[in-house]
């Protein structure tokens, strides 16, 4: 007689077989070798994916597939690290990651936070809003909205809860495209810049 078969872990599918993580592998010997904040380029498409899906199925963040990020690959800014494959080769990969999505004239969204977990409590989360918010200041945004559960992360910036009856109906439309429209749990916040 066999043992009965333990469930699955968080990191297990229904079936007991492992899920692969999304995230990028980062050696330890990289842990201090962080750019600072630039504008995404295609390559990082792989690395900026994996890390927000990784987050999506854990039902922190909404999925973002490859197609979306290429094209609104201009909203993305990322901190990479460099890498070296087993080949060799140096590579940067994108351990943090955010968007500013233009809706209108004076309004834009904040999305796609992401740190990868070995990055946590180094203050990258805090380098991409800020520098998502210079951009916005240098496009001429006046006011900055998001979606979050991250309220006292936000609200270290200047953000302020925002009552969902008063959020623009420009932003209503980006709801309506969500998954979470019928039962979200996020709190709207806004910073006027």
């Amino acid at each position: 007689m066999s043992a009965p078969t333990p469930p699955p872990t968080l990191s297990e599918g229904q079936k007991g077989i492992p899920v692969p993580s999304l995230l990028p592998e980062i050696p330890d010997d990289c842990l201090d070798s962080i750019s600072e904040p630039r504008g995404a380029v295609v390559s990082d498409v792989r690395s900026i994916s994996g890390m927000i899906n990784e987050y999506a199925s854990a039902k922190i963040m909404l999925a973002r597939g490859p197609q979306y990020i290429y094209e609104n690959i201009k909203d993305y800014t990322v901190i990479t690290v460099p890498v070296t494959n087993k080949l060799g080769v140096s590579q940067e990969i994108v351990v943090a990651c955010g968007a500013v999505h233009v809706l209108w004239e004076d309004l834009a969204e904040i999305r796609s936070i992401a740190v990868h977990p070995k990055f946590h409590r180094r203050g990258l989360g805090s380098k991409i809003v800020s520098a998502l918010i210079e951009e916005s200041r240098a496009l001429g945004i006046r006011r900055l909205f998001t979606f979050t559960l991250a309220v006292e992360f936000f609200q270290s910036f200047g953000f302020i809860e925002y009552p969902r009856n008063d959020i623009p109906p420009i932003v209503w439309v980006e709801c309506s495209k969500c998954s979470k429209y019928y039962n979200c749990d996020e709190t709207g916040m806004i910073l006027q810049i």
